[in-house]
């Protein structure tokens, strides 16, 4: 089929996969917004880094509530009526956190942000494939690999707005404050890169509505994939590979919420001594390598058997906690190298992962709802915990990453044996892609 003719065609599934893309952009926005902003959020509320490290895990919870919500909202409205509300909703909260100087404000907006996030993050996904139906892998990528941009730019938004350090003359490392001047909240300039992601996610929102008056068969909720669970196996073994999966998920997510929320503000209170912008530019390669190599890991598939990749990776990931561990808390290059073979190893492990559970057994929704509500544990609680430690001994930071990614590697190095020692046989399945959806997006 000839291009116009195909644009022609698809005119309107393009423009609405537009829009999930626009949403996802800035669903990764706020992935990162918080971590790259944090110490000026500290001077903002005139808090300590160890009291306004509680906002680290308030979209992570958030998220989680959305997510448990979304089984329960889909009789009420259509999708695109639930896109609208959430995206609107979640805009206008992020774009008004940071101008509250209170601590219960800011966490409020944040956390109810969150909620609308774990929504529209599902309802996304399953929208794109209701769009396209057979068709969707390629515009599931492309969704995912916009959360991932959505990602890495927004570092790059924040560092403009961030305050210079101020280093203490007499004993920069003596207190985790000393380095943040002066300063009073009135100086704080942080507040429009949170402005900007908001004013993203709320233009999208109208995108949603104008379809939902538009297609009066979406407020039946038609588009909502329906999953049968058609497995064979005895309970307890799907609980037994679901629960492995579920642990490489936790430990995934919890890796990488944990560099984009925390790494800069390690960066800068550690001996490391970087400025708040290399900060943020640290995490900014992270989710550069991140995102891209899940290109060159897809054109290498075709030449090379995916497996032998995966040792590839686990590989990169066991000599980056190598170089990390302790070295990555007092040596530049040392943090930047670590942090970038970190983010290469972990960019295919987990959707790797969740692909061959499917070629055992039919994940069904109930089954991925399992797997991404423990993953949302991981993102909430291991941020929470590092975060505390921040102030006074935030080498925490590098022991905690590494353990977590040693865990992750053994669990998917594990996974092949268990799946294959559990299921001696693989049936043949119809596999629904709406259990999946998320796959690659982390």
């Amino acid at each position: 089929m000839k291009l116009a003719d195909y644009l022609r065609i698809n005119r309107i599934k393009l423009i609405k996969s537009c829009f999930c893309f626009v949403s996802f952009f800035g669903l990764g926005g706020c992935c990162t917004l918080m971590g790259s902003s944090l110490l000026d959020l500290q001077i903002r509320m005139s808090l300590t880094f160890s009291q306004v490290s509680g906002l680290v895990p308030s979209r992570s919870i958030g998220y989680l509530i959305g997510g448990v919500l979304s089984g329960f909202i889909d009789s009420c409205f259509g999708p695109d009526m639930i896109l609208f509300l959430t995206n609107f909703s979640a805009g206008i909260l992020v774009a008004l956190a940071p101008w509250f100087k209170q601590f219960n404000a800011v966490y409020a907006c944040l956390l109810l942000s969150g909620v609308s996030q774990g929504v529209f993050d599902i309802y996304t996904n399953t929208y794109t494939l209701a769009i396209w139906g057979n068709q969707a892998t390629n515009y599931v990528q492309i969704l995912h690999g916009s959360f991932g941009l959505g990602s890495l730019l927004t570092p790059l938004l924040v560092k403009p707005f961030l305050l210079p350090l101020v280093q203490n003359s007499t004993n920069s490392s003596e207190s985790g404050d000393n380095v943040l001047g002066t300063y009073t909240p009135d100086d704080v300039k942080v507040q429009y890169p949170f402005v900007v992601v908001g004013l993203i996610l709320i233009f999208t929102s109208f995108g949603f509505l104008m379809f939902y008056f538009k297609d009066d068969s979406n407020r039946k909720n038609d588009q909502s994939s329906q999953t049968t669970d058609s497995n064979d196996h005895p309970n307890w073994k799907i609980a037994a590979a679901i629960s492995a999966v579920a642990i490489i998920a936790h430990t995934t997510f919890g890796v990488e919420t944990m560099i984009g929320s925390v790494a800069p503000a390690f960066a800068v209170k550690s001996d490391l001594q970087m400025t708040k912008q290399d900060g943020a530019n640290l995490v900014t390669l992270f989710w550069s390598v991140f995102t891209f190599y899940r290109l060159i890991f897809i054109a290498l598939t075709n030449v090379i058997k995916e497996k032998y990749l995966m040792y590839f990776n686990y590989s990169l990931i066991l000599i980056s906690v190598v170089l990390m561990v302790p070295h990555a808390a007092y040596n530049q290059l040392i943090a930047w190298i670590s942090l970038a073979m970190l983010g290469v190893g972990f960019s295919p492990t987990f959707s790797v992962s969740l692909g061959l559970l499917q070629k055992y057994i039919n994940v069904s929704n109930k089954y991925a709802s399992f797997i991404f509500i423990f993953a949302s544990v991981g993102e909430a609680v291991h941020p929470w915990i590092v975060a505390k430690f921040m102030d006074r001994m935030p080498v925490v930071f590098i022991y905690y990453t590494g353990f977590l990614s040693v865990i992750q590697t053994l669990s998917c190095l594990l996974l092949p044996f268990i799946c294959r020692q559990l299921f001696k046989s693989k049936p043949k399945l119809t596999l629904d892609r709406s259990a999946s959806i998320r796959s690659s997006q982390r």
